[in-house]
């Protein structure tokens, strides 16, 4: 073996410590052939060399001596010149003295020749024993009491021999008996091989740095901040560094290609995987640090959100515990800031890394998607101004929108549509077992609408577009630091279009329509609405949805005067809606049919108030023409103004009254077009329910 593999030290120093042991015990072994059952003195003397073996002799001859220290000597030099060789190198990053090494070499030897393990075999007096044990050592390295003690204490539970996991002793009879040996990856890695430890490969990945910095959409400030806090740790590092920050905003990305620049590997470890079985938490954790100590590596410890505040005492303890021991530069990947953390890392230095804005958003979307499928840049904006996702997010999605695109023509450039489709199937929520889902649909053109309204609900739209755009880009985020969201008033009488608008609003945007009816959230009992509104509005943020509140005057009358503890409860749950509209970042939208009933200081809150009022005659004429499909036969003299004149209709009685007249006409025997007479009796009908008569 040469280099870094080239353990000839450690084979010599078994040998001569075995050898010497071997001349102290004075004991003869039968002599003969090797055997599967029982090594004999002629063997283990071809193993060590050429010193006498089973002498009657009470104490070492000097050559013995000699060799000894002339091996320990080698093996101390080879040390302190060769930084890399895998001994210096497991010294240096687990603090070992020279004591441990040497402890380390004579568990290593028996690994490396398997002659030498029968010799140890030999020593041990016993050969069913493979490997020594705890007094077999204490008696190996100890001339005199002083020195068996301090083999004793290198080998406890406070030593770096057990702190760091190397080695394991075993067995069920008094310690000083049982079994010692050297861990299987710490062998491999003596020998130059460089698997995971089969202990943690469940939850360890080693990474090299994928992209590289340049690649990176991140702010340069985030990227020179941390790298200036990786490099305080020096050549191996053991900085202590959180990035906290939503998954998927590239923080290990960003450590990976670091760590890759500076000629290092990243190690990912699953804390969530770690801490779900207690027992195994503290061994695990130090062997998944160990393994990125051992590589030379960034430990990337990765909780998320599911490492909060309230992370079990185990793990904290852990944590502590392998931070005070490894060199290894730690590096906390989590949501939030848990106080506990810094308790335990004192030297902790703590990185905001933010969600991307818009403008790494479109940077994002443009490396994600192939240049040959890119839609226009335009499109680029719309979808990365719809969907506030992370890069992971956007590169997932841009993955589905591919997909879609090549099996609907492969080569053509991918659509908005498909860029829409394959965002809100990122969204994982619940919102349907809480409010209702309406299709998005309508068209600008489905709209009939007096001008002055379709020009307030533009301007929702616009607004919800260009959100991000004013927010980031122009600086108002500094003005808004709450109600960012998109809320408006839709208010009119029923069958106005309010439904209707939201649809299309929902479509125009790109998002799912979710209606709430508030009758049915409100409780009599105190406390249940707010708890309705919080599960409302807790699924809403995860799902990019437009929240439409339908009867919204059965919550946000006008506050009541306390004169009772109902009227003080009552005021607290319009108290608790407000805050909860203002912290949300989506679409509000609030349908009331009477919107001088809504609480003034409620309406101050809301954004856009768009009024709806019943149509006049020429709308009407529009809105009975646009009711029937172009699959439908008509008659040609149809009388569409006296239809408009004789009856005064909001749209959605028109509608209703369009499907009795087809159902008319479909009915007759044999099926005709429509004529002016079916529309006449199914909007009488329609006209006697809603309670009114048509004169004639």
């Amino acid at each position: 073996m040469s280099g870094t593999r080239d353990l000839s030290e450690v084979l010599e120093f078994g040998r001569a410590l075995i050898s010497h042991y071997l001349e102290q015990l004075a004991a003869r072994r039968p002599g003969g052939a090797a055997s599967a059952f029982a090594v004999s003195a002629a063997e283990v003397a071809r193993t060590l060399g050429p010193a006498p073996v089973g002498a009657a002799a009470a104490s070492a001859p000097a050559a013995a001596v000699a060799r000894v220290e002339q091996a320990r000597a080698a093996l101390a030099e080879r040390v302190r010149t060769q930084p890399t060789w895998p001994l210096a190198l497991l010294g240096r990053i687990t603090s070992l003295t020279e004591l441990d090494l040497a402890l380390v070499a004579v568990l290593l030897a028996p690994e490396l020749d398997v002659d030498l393990e029968r010799a140890y075999a030999y020593a041990l007096d016993d050969f069913t024993k493979k490997r020594p044990d705890v007094g077999f050592l204490a008696r190996l390295f100890g001339d005199d009491d002083e020195r068996a003690e301090a083999v004793l204490r290198r080998l406890g539970e406070d030593g770096p021999l057990r702190r760091h996991r190397l080695v394991t002793i075993s067995g069920d009879g008094p310690w000083i008996s049982r079994v010692v040996r050297l861990a299987d990856r710490i062998a491999a890695f003596a020998r130059g091989l460089d698997p995971i430890d089969e202990q943690v490969v469940d939850v360890c990945r080693v990474r090299r740095g994928a992209v590289g910095v340049g690649d990176l959409v991140m702010a340069p400030t985030i990227v020179e901040r941390v790298t200036r806090a990786l490099d305080q740790g020096g050549a191996l590092g053991g900085a202590r560094l959180l990035l906290a920050g939503q998954p998927g905003t590239g923080r290990a990305l960003l450590v990976e290609a670091l760590a890759a620049a500076r000629g290092q590997a990243a190690v990912r470890i699953d804390l969530v995987a770690l801490a779900a079985d207690p027992r195994q938490l503290a061994d695990r954790l130090t062997v998944a640090v160990r393994e990125a100590a051992l590589r030379g590596a960034v430990a990337i410890l990765d909780g998320d959100a599911d490492i909060g505040d309230n992370a079990p005492r185990p793990l904290i303890d852990a944590i502590g515990a392998v931070a005070g021991a490894t060199t290894a530069p730690m590096v906390f990947t989590l949501v939030g800031r848990p106080s506990w953390l810094s308790g335990v890392l004192p030297e902790l230095v703590e990185i905001e890394v933010p969600a991307p804005g818009l403008i790494d958003r479109i940077a994002l979307w443009k490396l994600a998607l192939p240049d040959e499928l890119r839609p226009p840049e335009a499109e680029l904006e719309m979808v990365a101004g719809r969907y506030a996702f992370t890069g992971a997010a956007i590169a997932q999605a841009a993955r589905r929108a591919v997909n879609a695109a090549r099996v609907r023509a492969p080569g053509t450039a991918v659509t908005l549509a498909e860029l829409s489709d394959a965002s809100r199937l990122m969204f994982t929520h619940r919102l349907g077992s809480v409010a209702q889902r309406i299709p998005a649909g309508f068209t600008w053109e489905d709209l009939v609408l007096p001008e002055e309204t379709l020009l307030a609900v533009r301007e929702v739209v616009r607004f919800a577009r260009q959100r991000p755009f004013l927010l980031e880009q122009w600086g108002f985020a500094r003005k808004l630091p709450y109600g960012r969201g998109v809320s408006a008033i839709l208010a009119g009488p029923p069958g106005t279009g309010k439904t209707m608008v939201a649809q299309l609003l929902a479509a125009e945007l790109g998002y799912d329509l979710y209606r709430i009816d508030l009758s049915q959230v409100v409780n009599k009992y105190i406390g249940e609405t707010e708890k309705n509104l919080s599960r409302i509005f807790d699924q809403a943020e995860s799902s990019h949805a437009v929240l439409f509140f339908d009867e919204a005057d059965s919550l946000f009358a006008k506050r009541t005067e306390v004169k009772s503890s109902n009227d003080r409860y009552a005021n607290l749950e319009v108290n608790y809606l407000l805050q909860r509209m203002e912290t949300y970042d989506g679409v509000t939208l609030l349908a009331t049919n009477l919107e001088q009933g809504i609480d003034e200081a409620f309406k101050r809150r809301v954004r856009f108030s768009v009024q709806f009022e019943l149509p006049e005659l020429e709308e009407r004429g529009r809105l009975w023409r646009s009711m029937f499909p172009a699959e439908m036969p008509l008659a040609p003299d149809i009388d569409w103004a006296r239809i408009a004149k004789t009856f005064e209709m909001s749209g959605g009685y028109i509608k209703k009254a369009a499907v009795r007249a087809a159902l008319i006409a479909a009915d007759a025997q044999p099926r005709r077009p429509l004529t002016t007479d079916d529309i006449l009796a199914a909007a009488r009908a329609e006209y006697r329910e809603m309670g009114r008569i048509v004169a004639g």
